[in-house]
């Protein structure tokens, strides 16, 4: 299935509210009464009944901090005490202990989902429970708004799932998966990664987590602090429908689609796929900073072409001296032996000279005589954070490095701290991209795609032929692939199913061919 599709029946596969009658004769309140109203507490039954989570292999955020201002923003948010226009709930005063998940979802879509549904049914929100059989257990609501898009969602757990103390700090909590802590807020997490969404809440009735994607790094994910159902500045109501009201007023981020195919389907698609014979994720070997080392394993083999004894990274990569292992040092702290090709130690920003721009936020630069290209920013940039992963990308790359993308001379804070630089060998231009260069072009696509990575911006000005700086072969011209800026590392995404990589790749080379097919030859 395609990933759009997927996507589609993702947002299709939940059941509307019916909207509330407005000539209905229950009392009105104001949004301010009806927020500020304290839900009755629950308790559990003592029966020998125990819940069961099967929490599977999810997506984990890269970084997870404390949503510190969460609580004062919900105090500020304006909230109206004059106009009476959202019906009074009816809320029972106790309720039978709770033994199972469905009377906890009851519990919930009483006290929280309804009375949020009468305020939302002003202003194009509603609240739908998933249909999809694989979502029911892993998101209880979906927040929906008069585009039938979701923009936010709400997980709840029974205390016997989520375990964790809710006096315990959020990120402890998570370091150490108190309670399965960890497992549950990947789950939620890899869903808003599937759908872009920013924000989603996790309860357990009792004690609520607030979650936030940060917009500058969407792996980045910002927990609040524990928010107790009896709390009264701010009440619980008021912290959701402050969320909601983020989720309406902010743009989604970037989806992640993952595709679930049925057994059949994953072995119809490793026939038919010219990037991978055998797969398994957990042995795919992609922090390998060697071609050579790419072998097959008890469970499943390197991503391989049919091609594979004309595949030319070895050949390149050998050819000339400065083509070392070491090109890429882990820190790149260190020049690496070669006679021809070094990193530097260490930049100083007051020797840089930056000549123009040759993209977005990317110069031509020299530095010690040497023509670089280069990207920098302020240490208190968030597009650092841009900077250091497109940093992890080149890493992930390093085989390739000279080959069919530029070598890195340096990612790091200058000297005095001025600037944060990611620094690459600058490619001497030698001929106009043409028609004719689509075959090398992907070929550099797959050898990026056989390591992991999705280029993710094809354009005419991302493709460079040329060789070298230190290259004085004429005849040694190649194409190369450069700013990865927008790249995706699967390898950070920790749930990557084969046929949703595959959709990703098939899609890249599409681009490639539909770039080259219409440059002159």
């Amino acid at each position: 299935m395609p990933a759009a599709s997927y996507y589609m029946q993702m947002k299709s596969s939940v059941q509307r509210p019916k909207k509330i009658n407005p000539n209905s004769l229950t009392p009105l309140i104001t949004e301010k009464e009806l927020l500020t109203a304290i839900p009755s507490s629950i308790s559990y039954s003592t029966q020998s009944y125990y819940d069961f989570f099967n929490h599977g292999k999810s997506r984990s955020p890269r970084k997870v901090f404390h949503w510190e201002n969460f609580i004062e923003m919900v105090k500020n948010h304006k909230i109206d005490n004059v106009i009476k226009k959202y019906e009074k709930p009816s809320v029972p005063l106790g309720h039978a202990p709770i033994t199972t998940k469905e009377e906890l979802i009851q519990v919930i879509d009483v006290q929280i989902v309804r009375p949020l549904t009468s305020k939302l049914n002003h202003v194009d929100l509603e609240l739908c429970k998933p249909t999809e059989s694989s979502l029911i257990n892993l998101i209880n609501w979906n927040v929906i708004n008069d585009y039938n898009q979701i923009i936010a969602s709400l997980a709840s757990r029974t205390h016997r799932v989520l375990r964790t103390k809710n006096e315990d700090d959020v990120i402890d909590a998570y370091q150490q998966n108190t309670g399965d802590f960890a497992d549950n807020i990947n789950e939620v997490y890899d869903y808003m990664c599937e759908l872009g969404l920013k924000y989603s809440v996790l309860t357990t009735y009792e004690f609520t987590w607030f979650l936030k994607r940060s917009d500058d790094d969407p792996s980045i994910l910002l927990i609040s602090k524990c928010q107790k159902i009896d709390t009264i500045d701010p009440t619980i109501l008021q912290s959701w429908n402050y969320l909601l009201y983020l989720s309406k007023n902010e743009p989604l981020l970037t989806p992640y689609p993952t595709i679930i195919p049925s057994n059949n389907n994953i072995n119809n698609n490793l026939q038919n796929n010219e990037y991978f014979l055998e797969y398994s994720y957990e042995n795919y070997p992609y922090i390998s900073s060697s071609i050579e080392n790419f072998t097959s394993s008890s469970t499943g083999k390197r991503p391989i072409s049919n091609d594979d004894e004309n595949f030319e990274i070895k050949k390149f990569r050998h050819n000339y001296q400065h083509h070392h292992d070491n090109t890429f040092s882990e820190d790149l702290s260190s020049p690496s032996s070669s006679n021809y090709f070094t990193s530097y130690g260490i930049m100083n920003w007051d020797n840089i000279i930056i000549k123009n721009e040759i993209g977005i936020n990317f110069y031509l630069a020299e530095y010690n005589g040497e023509q670089l290209s280069l990207k920098y920013t302020d240490p208190s940039d968030q597009r650092k954070f841009d900077l250091e992963k497109e940093s992890r990308i080149y890493k992930r790359l390093s085989s390739i490095q000279g080959v069919y993308i530029p070598r890195v001379k340096y990612n790091d804070f200058t000297l005095k701290g001025e600037k944060y630089v990611l620094a690459t060998e600058h490619i001497k231009q030698t001929s106009t991209l043409s028609k004719n260069h689509k075959e090398e072009a992907l070929k550099a696509v797959k050898a990026i795609h056989s390591l992991g990575i999705i280029h993710n911006d094809i354009r005419e000005s991302n493709f460079i032929v040329g060789r070298n700086n230190d290259n004085d072969n004429a005849n040694d011209e190649r194409v190369f692939i450069i700013d990865f800026r927008l790249s995706k590392d699967f390898k950070e995404e920790q749930r990557v199913q084969l046929t949703s990589y595959h959709i990703y790749m098939e899609k890249e080379k599409e681009k490639v061919e539909e770039l080259f097919n219409q440059l002159p030859n």
